[in-house]
């Protein structure tokens, strides 16, 4: 049985009567009634009934106007009119204002409680269904809040990358935005250490700060794992002794995910839980991806102002000894003037008992000293070939990378043939590569610092130098090798059985054979000057000042009333011009 109540508005009084006394009662309805819709419409105020039977034709107060009262000031209770037949209009409209069913006169008991229940049960239903949404509502509110909670939080941490420069300030930020928005207890940054092959943990937050660096080699690591295949990892495991995060220590959930820079893992960003049962979820891992990318551009920044800063804190007297250096070797062309001027000048700027420049020998994988400054007898170190699997400089030019200690002694990097052969002690030694356009061509080796032992301030100015001194050293190679080309191109040239002319893009001469000098009377030192001071024929100065840019043949005569045929070709991307002069039946000769 139900305690639901039930106001009739009704303005006959034996309706009232059957409704109130007999039919609701009987099915456990409590009930009140009202005989004008004025007095309906406040009871309905004040009792707040759980449904109301409302009849078409009252006095004060109609059914419609009772309604319209009721949708103004936003009552909402469920309503059944009672009509007669004949008001189907007047239905349509109580339809529109919101009445749930009606009845028409006269009823039986059976459509009267039918209907209301009907409608009662229609009203649980829409209840129900507004407490779901209410729920939905509450729960999107509570999802919108949180949404906003994670953006204002990266972008705090967003802000300190492109605000801060100091990069332990960043990197807290990064951590505690981990913790938050992972709900994590603790979080770490590992960040790779290319010279000892090793994985360390760069900044913590969270109950035990005191991880050690781990070994890439012996991969014992998830963070080992995840540098490796660049990808994420998220584990939980809520029974047993937990997951290892490495050795000697476990965890209940783990998320790892790696930290990038343009496409290369540098590093991993880690968050634990290492007590509570509270696993991450994928959201999670995405939110850690967005905090790993801000963490990746901090270091990257970091690394940037910290080279930065080392160049500046050489000093002005160590600028100005590096550009002095700089501007004396890339002045010259002459190879041996360039490693002689580069070595002297390297070894007169450092307390180093000596200095030497080696070049790579590719074909014949050796690589040999060019010269060097400070050993008693230089002949035998220039004579000797090393293979460039020995020996530090053998090193430097296959890895690419420089190396320097101060034991040399003990280092099994240490080629002692050479100590051997020129008698020298050799205690402490830096190696630097000489690179050119990512191509390794030989090292610069400075050996037995005489003010202390060589550190990473000696490494940055010997970079800084062996940049300069590449780029000369490349300059001096290919200004050789054109200088034995043309020397090759001149001794061929000049003992050809055809008049040869080299002009360049501006019809100035450059070499003229033998055969050429004969045929218009000139001398070697005519070479430099413009053809048309040499040349006095205007029909071979007119197509030589056209400039082609193919091939031309065309035959001429002479002065001395000789024929000839011309033959112009461009030398391309060099601007010049090969003219050859030959007799009309050799020219048809060759033709043939």
């Amino acid at each position: 049985m139900t305690s639901q109540r039930i106001l009739v508005i009704d303005d006959s009084k034996e309706i009232v009567r059957y409704l109130t006394k007999q039919v609701l009662p009987t099915f456990g309805f409590e009930t009140m009634s009202a005989s004008n819709g004025a007095a309906g419409v406040e009871l309905i105020r004040e009792k707040k009934p759980d449904l109301v039977m409302l009849d078409l034709n009252l006095p004060e107060l109609n059914g419609l106007e009772v309604l319209r009262t009721l949708a103004r000031e936003s009552v909402n209770v469920p309503v059944i009119l009672m009509t007669g037949y004949g008001s189907e209009k007047d239905a349509i409209e109580a339809f529109r204002l919101g009445i749930r069913d009606y009845l028409v006169k006269p009823f039986t008991v059976d459509e009267v409680i039918e209907t209301i229940n009907k409608v009662l049960d229609e009203d649980k239903k829409r209840y129900n269904n507004s407490e779901q949404l209410a729920g939905d509502i509450r729960r999107l509110k509570s999802d919108i809040s949180r949404l906003v909670n994670e953006t204002n939080t990266l972008f705090k941490v967003g802000k300190a990358v492109s605000a801060l420069l100091d990069v332990n300030k960043v990197v807290e930020r990064v951590l505690d935005a981990a913790i938050y928005l992972t709900n994590a207890e603790e979080s770490t940054i590992w960040v790779l250490n290319r010279e000892n092959n090793e994985l360390r943990a760069f900044a913590k937050k969270g109950h035990d700060n005191k991880l050690l660096p781990v070994s890439l080699d012996k991969g014992d690591s998830l963070a080992v794992e995840v540098l490796r295949e660049g990808e994420s990892v998220r584990k939980m495991a809520f029974s047993g002794g937990g997951i290892k995060i490495q050795t000697g220590f476990l965890a209940r959930a783990v998320l790892y995910v790696p930290l990038k820079m343009r496409g290369v893992t540098i590093g991993v960003l880690s968050t634990s839980n290492i007590r509570a049962p509270r696993p991450f979820t994928e959201r999670h891992e995405f939110l850690l991806h967005v905090i790993a990318d801000y963490a990746a551009i901090a270091l990257e920044n970091s690394r940037a102002f910290q080279a930065t800063d080392r160049a500046l804190s050489l000093g002005m007297d160590e600028l100005k000894t590096i550009n002095r250096i700089t501007r004396t070797i890339t002045s010259q062309i002459d190879l041996r003037e360039v490693v002689r001027q580069s070595i002297k000048e390297v070894h007169s700027s450092w307390k180093i008992q000596t200095a030497s420049l080696w070049l790579y020998d590719d074909k014949k994988q050796t690589t040999r000293v060019l010269t060097n400054f400070g050993t008693e007898d230089e002949d035998i170190l220039t004579t000797l070939e090393v293979p460039v699997a020995k020996g530090f400089v053998g090193h430097v030019i296959r890895t690419g990378k420089w190396i320097y200690t101060n034991e040399v002694g003990n280092h099994p990097l240490h080629y002692k043939t050479v100590d051997l052969e020129t008698g020298f002690n050799t205690d402490s030694i830096l190696c630097v590569p000489l690179i050119f356009r990512e191509k390794v061509m030989g090292a610069m080796q400075l050996v037995n610092k005489l003010n202390g032992s060589f550190d990473e301030r000696d490494v940055e100015r010997a970079r800084s130098i062996c940049s300069a001194v590449a780029i000369a050293l490349s300059n001096a190679l290919l200004f050789d090798e054109s200088e034995i080309r043309q020397k090759q191109l001149e001794a061929t040239l000049e003992y050809t059985d055809s008049p040869t002319i080299l002009a360049d893009r501006d019809a100035r001469i450059v070499l003229m054979n033998q055969k050429a000098r004969k045929l218009f009377n000139t001398k070697p030192s005519s070479f430099g000057l413009m053809a048309s001071q040499v040349i006095k024929q205007p029909a071979l100065l007119n197509l030589l000042e056209q400039k082609p840019r193919q091939p031309i043949q065309k035959a001429i005569v002479l002065p001395n009333q000789t024929h000839w045929i011309v033959m112009i070709v461009p030398i391309q991307k060099y601007g010049g011009y090969i003219i050859m002069l030959n007799p009309p039946e050799k020219a048809q000769a060759r033709a043939d």
